[in-house]
């Protein structure tokens, strides 16, 4: 037997090692540029059946037969990958996004759905959530101003729990209400209850193509939030804390005790009259020898901090995989106010807001074509305030002079005189009791989304959507009359002090009090899409319905239901990514219009032309793209103001004038006319044309340009025709739909964003609105004379006197047309323009002046640079074209004559005196009331535009080899500030106050802050 040769003993043993080496397992991860997972990438090996795809880790497990093999690896919005397959057991792949192609599936919120942005024709704006969180405040209103363009803002108080700021879009169209409808997750809902660290967009729908769709909602501009949902992937936490120090700003600056009582004396020898106080006296109010009989009280400082806390606090997570995603965030806020406590107290007074924010969205696949959503979202408020609310403590403040009595008495008490019993600043800050205020909201939304393409035809595709919401709020008062004693010096003989009691101290009373009401809100949408070569298809048709309940209202009408339908239309029309026309519609209703005008239809129209996608185009290299649009339509606003059902006269059996009748006169109860019904009552519309273009520029630089113009028809108004010869109670004179105004403007946008090749990132933007208003029919009395009519000027325009300065001698006083409103005007006085040359100045010299307190004009620009984790952002906003006009006390000295109410240092300073007549702002002091200067005129009024530094922050970013030691897969730390400076020409209270001399002051505050996030 012939033995083997040793060599094809091994043949098969190298055969197989060599079969091994060529075929393995690859274990893969396709990841992006941030090294996040991909999940649902596409993995192929070319020229063969051999797929994979990615999980939520971005993991995949694919054979490899070949070492040469290449694989195809592809994610949307990303730039394919072709590498060969090589040896490997293990490795990770990167993708980079294809910016193109992302720019081209971008999609942008519209009204009840999404369009691709290139499809846009409508007016729409979008600002990054990141942005909006710089901003470290409460409430969301208070982020926006100057944020984008379109929106306008201005913030009057910045108390816990009432901070929020009025917003407009676009300006007003008229003179009832002009706030925006708010939608979060396609749900009417209040702006100031979502958490910024829960949106995933937001937007603004502006013009009639835009808002079409909500018909008789859509008037005043639409806002749209969508809630963060949960991504597809391992479950990624996120907790992020921040706590800032508060300081209230341009605190209330009144004259000491020396300055006041010296100013009674100016007042009464400036009218002949004697001093009230010797100089002895003016020195004891100076030295503080004798606090009580001679006190000298800053109010402010008696019950007003000089800063104090804020905390904002965010803890999210999400993740999920093919078939449930979730997103879960809780957040808790605690702001507290300005108000100092009595530690003597077993309870506090100062302003807190606690609020507690829950969100869970929960999506679900049911099928692959069937997707259910869940959305619950929890919002619980507490506040607590002093039993006397902060407008009334700071108008204590301006009407109590500090030298009328000490913040304490000798024994501890709250001071007071006969005068002024129970208005002590201090004892109604600590000593009045406290209430406490409860706020809930839940809020829970149920959806449903099924593609019919496999089942019908392809692009079908149908939608529902049912909420519910409640809200309740409630709370106690705990208030009491503190006691009240009159210090009146100490006893000759015994040297105790001596008091006249004036009040004694009442026990704490309890009150409680509660409102509730809750809103049901369904709609269901069938939404179409069809590619037919260059030609893109698309429409939606809607129906909903919502049904509103006041639970605690007051009487049978308020308890009626408040109940709107409709139904709702789009069809957009594409060629070539290059043309584009839209049609919208919107046909709905409300209870509260008689029948047979409870519905309107409210259409627009709107074409697109992307220029840069022509094909003479192509070869400006610098144009990225260039979009020109144009809209035409009409929308509807039932939120006209006055009382349900207009349509309906009431009648009044209750208090009505009585009559007497028979021998005996007794006495029967009459009836007469509460308000007169109007037959024909119905919703404001609005008819508005939008031009712009949309731009980019370098890969760089993006720009944003509108213009527009609205005719507001059908503005609800009382009759001011009707004479009184007619006969009316004037509260009776019925309302009609006789309002007219127009409103244009223009408003533009520029973002510049670059990385550099050494790793730097920088970015720039700027946001401009102008937007004015014109009274076209407001239904007024012919004027006697034209210019003090409203018709052909803004809305809200003030109107007052013009002063020409003050009055320098007697002799000015004599030569001059006599004023009217009071019988002697003296030297130092205010001197009024006589508009219309009769020889008298009187109340038919008042003409317009300033603008409306809401600006025309809004801007905020700011910009970005980052380097190796480090960055810094800076934003200033500002307004322009509005005005302020200081009255009332503390500004209009003695207002109740001599020693009433406190005043402010920038009276005192900027008065008339003979010694500073060139440099006076505000007219001589008098003894009393004076009519002839304490009128509405320019004397009084200031130019409110202002710019501010908003917010800055600076931040830095571990790089994430050291974060990951620790487990964390981000961290960053960031100081931030908000409302850091401002310039302005107030100077003397907030430039974004209210009219009058301002209220709970606007804070500054210094922000620390931490974000960590885990994978």
């Amino acid at each position: 037997m012939k033995r083997k040769h040793p060599v094809l003993l091994l043949l098969p043993l190298l055969l197989l090692s060599m079969v091994a080496s060529a075929q393995h397992v690859l274990t893969g991860w396709v990841l992006d540029e941030n090294d996040d997972p991909l999940a649902n990438a596409s993995v192929v090996i070319k020229g063969s059946t051999r797929s994979a795809t990615t999980d939520v880790d971005g993991k995949f497990v694919l054979e490899i037969d070949d070492p040469t093999e290449m694989l195809l690896i592809t994610y949307v919005g990303y730039y394919p990958l072709e590498v060969q397959a090589r040896t490997d057991r293990e490795r990770r792949f990167s993708l980079t996004i294809n910016e193109a192609q992302a720019k081209l599936d971008e999609v942008t919120v519209v009204g009840f759905g999404t369009q691709k942005k290139v499809s846009v024709t409508g007016a729409i704006s979008t600002v990054a959530t990141r942005e909006l969180a710089k901003t470290s405040t409460p409430s969301l209103s208070n982020a926006l101003g100057g944020r984008l363009p379109g929106i306008m803002t201005r913030q009057s108080s910045a108390e816990p729990g009432s901070d929020q700021a009025q917003i407009f879009i676009r300006g007003m169209g008229t003179w009832g209400n002009r706030s925006p409808m708010v939608l979060i997750d396609g749900v009417e809902r209040s702006l100031d209850n979502v958490n910024v660290h829960e949106i995933e967009t937001f937007s603004v729908l502006k013009d009639a193509s835009a808002t079409a769709v909500y018909g008789v909602r859509g008037a005043n501009g639409v806002i749209v939030i969508t809630t963060k949902k949960g991504v597809m992937g391992r479950p990624k936490v996120a907790f992020r804390s921040e706590s800032a120090v508060l300081q209230p700003i341009r605190l209330p600056d009144y004259i000491n005790g020396a300055e006041y009582a010296s100013l009674m004396n100016e007042g009464l020898e400036h009218v002949g009259q004697r001093p009230r106080w010797t100089d002895e006296q003016l020195e004891k109010f100076r030295d503080g020898s004798d606090p009580y009989l001679y006190p000298d009280v800053n109010w402010t400082s008696e019950i007003m901090r000089k800063s104090t806390y804020q905390t904002i606090n965010n803890l999210n997570v999400t993740g999920g995989g093919e078939i449930v995603r979730y997103y879960a965030n809780a957040g808790y806020t605690d702001q507290n106010g300005i108000w100092k406590n009595d530690p003597a107290n077993a309870y506090k007074t100062n302003v807190r807001m606690r609020r507690y924010n829950l969100r869970s969205n929960v999506d679900v696949n049911v099928s692959k074509d069937l997707v259910f959503e869940l959305g619950i979202a929890g919002i619980i408020q507490q506040g607590d305030f002093p039993a006397t609310g902060s407008d009334a403590l700071l108008d204590a403040v301006r009407v109590t002079p500090p030298i009328a009595y000490s913040a304490r008495n000798p024994d501890g008490s709250p001071g007071g005189t006969p005068t002024l019993i129970g208005n002590n600043p201090w004892g109604l800050a600590t000593q009045a009791g406290y209430s406490v205020h409860m706020h809930s909201n839940v809020q829970g939304t149920f959806s449903a989304k099924w593609d019919l393409s496999s089942v019908v035809t392809s692009g079908l595709s149908v939608s529902g959507r049912f909420s519910y919401d409640h809200h309740y709020s409630g709370g106690i008062n705990r208030h009491k009359s503190f006691e009240v004693k009159y210090y009146t010096g100490k006893n000759e003989q015994t040297g105790e002090d001596q008091y006249t009691v004036l009040r004694e101290e009442q026990p704490m009373n309890y009150w409680l009090w509660n409102s509730s009401n809750r809103a049901i809100y369904s709609d269901f949408i069938v939404n179409y899409e069809k590619v037919l070569g260059d030609h893109n298809l698309s429409g939606m048709v809607l129906y909903n319905q919502r049904d509103y309940i006041n639970i605690t209202a007051g009487s049978s009408i308020d308890g009626l239901p408040f109940r709107r339908q409709g139904i709702a239309a789009r069809a957009t029309y594409g060629f070539r990514n290059t043309y584009f026309a839209e049609f919208n519609m919107g046909y709905n209703g409300s209870e509260n219009f008689p029948k047979g005008q409870r519905f309107g239809f409210f259409p627009s129209i709107s074409g697109g032309w992307v220029v840069s996608n022509e094909s003479f185009m192509q070869d400006v290299d610098f144009l990225g793209s260039l979009k020109i649009r144009g809209s035409y339509g009409q929308v509807g606003n039932d939120q006209i103001g006055g009382r349900r059902f207009l349509y309906l006269t009431s009648m009044n059996a209750r208090t009505a004038q009585g009559y007497l009748f028979g021998d005996q006169q007794t006495s029967w109860a009459g009836i007469d006319e509460m308000q007169i019904g109007t037959d024909d009552v119905t919703w404001e519309v609005s008819t508005k044309s939008n031009v712009g273009f949309d731009m980019n520029l370098l890969n760089m630089i993006t720009l944003q340009v509108d213009a527009f113009h609205e005719r507001r028809e059908g503005i609800l108004i009382q009759r001011r025709t009707i004479p009184n010869i007619a006969g009316f109670n004037p509260s009776s004179i019925p309302y009609g739909n006789l309002g007219v105004a127009t409103n244009r403007g223009i408003e533009g946008m520029i973002e510049v964003k670059k990385n550099t090749d050494n790793g730097i990132f920088y970015s720039f933007m700027g946001n401009f609105t102008f937007a004015r208003s014109r009274i076209e029919e407001n239904d007024e009395p012919v004027q006697r004379w034209a210019y003090q009519s409203a018709k052909g000027q803004p809305i809200d325009q003030p109107f007052g006197l013009v002063a020409l300065g003050f009055f320098e001698s007697v002799e000015d006083v004599a030569n001059s047309p006599k004023q009217m409103f009071q019988d002697v005007v003296r030297v130092g006085d205010v001197k009024y323009r006589d508009v219309n040359e009769d020889g008298v100045v009187d109340n038919f010299d008042a003409v317009a002046i300033g603008y409306p307190r809401t600006p025309e004009i809004m801007y905020g620009f700011g910009g970005t640079i980052a380097f190796k984790g480090v960055d810094l952002s800076v934003f200033f906003n500002g307004s322009g074209r509005t005005s302020l006009y200081l009255n009332g006390p503390s500004i209009m000295p003695f207002l109740k004559g001599q020693g009433s109410y406190n005043i402010l240092r920038e009276f005192y300073d900027n008065r008339w005196t003979p010694e500073n007549t060139e440099n006076a702002l505000y007219p001589a002091a008098t003894d009393d009331i004076n009519p002839n200067n304490y009128r509405f005129s320019t004397i009084y009024q200031r130019d409110a535009s202002y710019v501010r530094l908003r917010n800055a922050e600076v931040g830095y970013t571990f790089p994430t080899q050291v974060s990951r030691r620790i487990g964390i897969e981000q961290l960053r730390l960031f100081v931030n500030g908000m409302n850091l400076a401002t310039w302005d020409q107030v100077k003397v209270i907030d430039p974004e106050s209210n009219d009058g001399v301002g209220s709970y002051p606007i804070q500054r505050s210094i922000n620390f802050g931490i974000q960590v996030n885990f994978n």
